[in-house]
């Protein structure tokens, strides 16, 4: 996420007193139902301890204790909220601190729990490998969470009650409640829009959780997941980590997320169709052809990227989210000042090919179908930026469009050889197999060895195509 959706400790101050009343009036009594399936799922023993994290009144870690005779700590960021979970029961052990940064060793506790927390985190995935590295191996690990009705018929009324019915009713009960109610339904959605249930799940097994089980309650308003641990030996991430985001990324951390975050080879293969471009024309302008690598580099290359990579890590880069936004946004913001003098040279209707391409980036940020399908793909990141940079430097219009539709198909033989592969790679918990072969012979089949032909193409091909298209421009430039 670029930036939080609301600072619990502000949106929550001065609610403490009446929180648990009044979250209970206003979900009519499914706050409660659904705490009690989260402590359901945790199978504590007694001589556990849990660690409660964004417990605010206490709620879930007075029910753990209840429930199990464990040991529980609660920790918020709320101090309002703290002080009313003291003033409930002083025998729970209190922390004030982040989920971000836990002030806990390793494998501290034998369970986890937390409840609404995601939504207040710049990074969720992050977050929970922050949870995980503080549960044992064997360990539970269990949150609430809203949800949004997947059904369209409840979606609906789900909607009309959090836009309407329950910042009236907040209002009714206070200014402060008016405001939570306000907040809560777009803030839910709008997490939800960034991190579908599907990716948050991953999050789940690429934190080293296995047995992950969503439970959707209340017709989806509630969502109650679970998982455990898994031993070190068996850790999906394991073979994950082995083989890293992508060919090209490096371990994370410091300026080598910078690297990784370029996606170096994907960005020069995409350059490759700017030059193939340029190269159409008799005799393409230095000058122009320098800015439209430079324009398409930044879009592409840091703008395009530095969005994707806010949307769940795939990369697994530790930037933080305002630096991923302020890159992303500066990049395009660049890219377009570069196309607008452009257009005061090549001539204003080239404008129409500015604003598409900054508009192909930004549906590429939040993921419009369209420009993430196979031929969205083929035309925007092969077949566009040929006929953008032939259309500057003043190509025929005919060998542009072949041109094109060349750069089209190999962009899309690009993400077919890539989504396999990326897959595996980013997705994977364990790849088992054998090739039997009919001399009687056979071959193991792991994550390594089902990835191998298709990364080994992709390393040559897009080496290929920028040494082609780069010949091809000094060939105009040189005869």
């Amino acid at each position: 996420m670029a930036r939080r959706t609301g600072d619990p400790a502000r949106v929550f101050t001065g609610i403490g007193k009446s929180y648990e009343r009044v979250a209970t009036l206003l979900s009519f009594g499914q706050d409660a139902r659904w705490r009690r399936a989260l402590v359901d799922s945790v199978e504590a023993k007694p001589g556990d301890t849990v660690l409660d994290v964004a417990t605010g009144t206490g709620m879930v870690a007075r029910q753990l204790a209840r429930r199990y005779g464990c040991r529980v700590v609660g920790l918020d960021q709320s101090e309002d909220m703290l002080s009313e979970a003291v003033r409930r029961d002083g025998h729970i052990p209190l922390v004030r601190a982040t989920a971000e940064r836990l002030p806990f060793p390793d494998r501290a506790f034998d369970h986890v729990t937390f409840t609404y927390l995601l939504r207040y985190v710049d990074d969720p995935a992050a977050t929970l490998r922050e949870l995980a590295r503080v549960l044992r191996p064997g360990g539970r690990l269990a949150t609430l969470e809203f949800g949004v009705p997947p059904n369209p018929v409840w979606r609906v009324l789900w909607r009309t009650y959090t836009r309407v019915g329950l910042p009236v009713a907040g209002r009714a009960v206070s200014e402060s409640w008016g405001s939570v109610g306000a907040f809560l339904g777009p803030s839910i959605e709008r997490f939800y829009r960034a991190h579908p249930q599907s990716r948050i799940e991953r999050y789940w097994r690429e934190a080293g959780m296995i047995e992950v089980a969503t439970r959707r309650m209340s017709l989806g308003g509630g969502t109650v997941m679970s998982a455990t641990r898994c031993e070190p030996r068996t850790e999906p991430n394991t073979r994950k980590r082995s083989l890293g985001a992508a060919f090209y990324a490096l371990r994370p951390g410091g300026w080598r997320d910078y690297w990784t975050l370029l996606h170096p080879p994907y960005t020069l293969w995409h350059l490759s169709y700017v030059l193939l471009g340029a190269a159409l024309a008799p005799a393409p302008d230095p000058r122009i052809v320098g800015g439209a690598l430079l324009a398409f580099g930044l879009a592409v290359g840091v703008g395009a990227h530095a969005f994707d990579e806010l949307r769940g890590r795939p990369l697994g880069t530790r930037i933080p989210g305002p630096a991923l936004v302020a890159m992303g946004v500066t990049a395009l913001a660049v890219s377009v000042a570069l196309g607008v003098v452009a257009a005061t040279v090549v001539g204003l209707p080239f404008l129409a090919l500015v604003v598409l391409g900054a508009a192909l980036v930004i549906g590429y940020a939040f993921e419009l179908p369209f420009v993430h399908s196979d031929a969205g793909f083929a035309l925007a990141w092969g077949a566009f930026p040929v006929v953008a940079t032939a259309s500057a430097v003043g190509a025929p219009p005919l060998p542009a469009l072949v041109a094109a539709g060349a750069a089209a198909v190999l962009s899309l033989a690009q993400r077919r050889l890539s989504t396999r592969v990326r897959s595996i790679r980013r997705r994977a918990d364990s790849v088992r197999g054998e090739v039997r072969y009919r001399d009687g012979t056979a071959e193991r089949i792991d994550a390594g060895a089902l990835i191998a032909a298709p990364e080994s193409a992709l390393r040559l091909l897009w080496i290929a195509a920028f040494a082609l298209a780069l010949g091809l421009l000094l060939a105009r430039w040189t005869s």
